[in-house]
Formats: structure tokens, C-alpha cells, sequence
């Protein structure tokens, strides 16, 4: 056997043999859940479902995980259903309807209990506002487009089905720094999957 192919096997080898020592350090995830506007307070049936997410994590250390997150939320604008005077007469603005499309980076400290793990998490984010259209007379009253800096915190646990796969719940708080401050809260389900 030449050099050439002693040494391309040798690479095969290692590479297969430690391949699962480095994949367990990888994790991807999606999940589905609720959001609501607490922005001046927080009520049970203000939860609307429109949010998803899709995230890849690292782990850094035992139990610290380094997360990216990239997700969209539909929500209502900021003055959905309040008093305005548009065109002369006193009307209750419709929902004024929103997306909010996000990218976050979090660091994650997990306590883990056997199939059971648990953690909290904080970070930072880009937040992207886009607005739906609505009739002229109210385009006055809608959120403005933009594109602002946010902070995020929550609680995450994830429940093991299999080796690798988990069933993930997670509770995140929002805080966009937006013209209108907005403060957002999301309850999420998903799953996960472990390299």
C-alpha cells in the first residue's frame, strides 16, 4: 500500500472514530407556539398562535450551550383596538396586524436530570418589523417598518424520547427597542435533535 493511501486511511479512521465524540455537541430544534403583547400587561387569553423558530445550538462547556435562533411572529400593532379619530368620526382601530421577523444569539446554563433537563437563558438579537398594509386612512396609526436591537430571557426544558431526540418547551421574553418599546412574550413547543 503507498504512503498516499496509508495516510488517507489513517484520516478515514480517525474521522470516523471521533465523529460521534464531536457530534454530541451539535444540536438543531424548531418549534411552534404563542405569543403576547405585554407591553403594558400581562393576560392569559392575550396568547395568540403565531410564533415559529428554528434554532442550531453548541455546547461550550458541560452545561452551557451557545444557541442561535432565527423565528417570525405575527402579532397585533402596538394601538390594535384603541380609540382614534380617523376622518372625523371615533373608531376602535382593527388589529393592525404585524410580523416580526428575529435572529438571536443566547447563552444557555442547563441543569440536567437524567432524561430531564432544564435551564434558563438570556441574549441578544436583530428584530425586524414588518407591518401589514391597510387602508390609507389608517396608515397613520400602524407601527413604522424597521429593523431595531433586542434583548431576550426566558426558561427552556427539554424532555428526552429518545437517544438523541427531545420534546423542548420554552418560555421567552422579548424586549424590542422599537419606537413603541415593544415587550413580547412567546410559550413554545418543538423538538430537538442531538449530534
Amino acid at each position: 500500500m503507498s504512503m498516499i493511501r496509508k495516510l488517507l486511511f489513517a484520516l478515514v479512521v480517525l474521522a470516523v472514530s471521533t465523529a460521534p465524540a464531536l457530534a454530541q455537541e451539535w444540536g438543531v430544534g424548531a418549534s411552534v407556539g404563542l405569543v403576547n403583547d405585554v407591553q403594558h400587561r400581562i393576560r392569559l387569553d392575550g396568547f395568540d398562535p403565531r410564533d415559529a423558530s428554528a434554532w442550531v445550538d453548541f455546547q461550550m462547556e458541560d452545561r452551557v450551550l451557545l444557541r442561535g435562533t432565527m423565528g417570525s411572529m405575527k402579532i397585533r400593532g402596538s394601538k390594535a383596538g384603541q380609540f382614534a379619530d380617523v376622518s372625523g368620526h371615533a373608531v376602535v382601530l382593527p388589529d393592525l396586524k404585524e410580523r416580526i421577523h428575529y435572529v438571536d444569539v443566547a447563552v444557555s446554563y442547563q441543569y440536567w436530570e437524567g432524561d430531564f433537563t432544564s435551564g434558563i437563558f438570556g441574549g441578544i438579537g436583530g428584530y425586524r418589523v414588518d407591518p401589514d398594509s391597510v387602508a390609507s386612512e389608517l396608515e397613520g396609526f400602524r407601527d413604522p417598518k424597521e429593523t431595531v436591537f433586542g434583548l431576550h430571557a426566558g426558561l427552556d426544558g427539554d424532555l428526552r424520547v429518545f437517544s438523541r431526540l427531545s420534546i423542548v418547551g420554552r418560555i421567552t421574553f422579548h424586549k424590542l427597542f422599537t419606537d413603541t418599546n415593544r415587550s413580547l412574550l412567546t410559550a413554545s413547543a418543538g423538538a430537538a435533535f442531538r449530534f
